[in-house]
């Protein structure tokens, strides 16, 4: 696919992230609180994952593989975790627009680094002025976002 492709992929993946939090949110009344709507969230993500790949003719992780990776790899699923978990906490306290912009600008400062330093075995990418300037525009948003109280 075209990076032009990913593009709008990744913009779709981010209105689906903006809904995720208020859908997690009502399952957690019907799951018993957050930790235990987690549960069933990463459940059916594991069932859904499972399916598509015994149809798709893929194998299931090899054990022999996991055991021997390092463990700092362990942190993408913790990560995951993580972030679901503050999804249920926050999105009801703060709202949907305050923790994404939260999240999106987390993510792009931290992004900036990675792809400057090389992190994870990334290719290098420099940072440049426009990307700080970028990342310098979302955080006035943020603080545009919180600084108000919201009915």
């Amino acid at each position: 696919m075209a990076a032009p492709v990913f593009v709008v992929l990744a913009l779709l993946s981010g209105a689906l992230l903006a809904a995720q939090g208020p859908i997690l949110a009502r399952l957690a009344t019907y799951a018993g609180g957050p930790i235990q709507a987690a549960i069933v969230a990463f459940s059916i993500g594991l069932a859904a994952l499972v399916t598509v790949c015994l149809v798709s003719g893929g194998a299931l992780p090899r054990p022999s593989g996991i055991v021997r990776m390092p463990v700092w790899l362990w942190a993408g699923g913790l990560i995951g975790t993580s972030l679901l978990v503050l999804t249920l906490l926050a999105v009801p306290r703060i709202g949907v627009t305050t923790f994404a912009a939260a999240v999106v600008c987390g993510q792009l400062i931290a992004a900036l680094a990675y792809d400057h330093t090389g992190a994870f075995g990334l290719e290098l990418r420099r940072i440049e002025i426009r990307d700080v300037a970028g990342v310098v525009l979302l955080l006035a948003g943020l603080l545009m976002i919180t600084g108000h109280q919201r009915n």
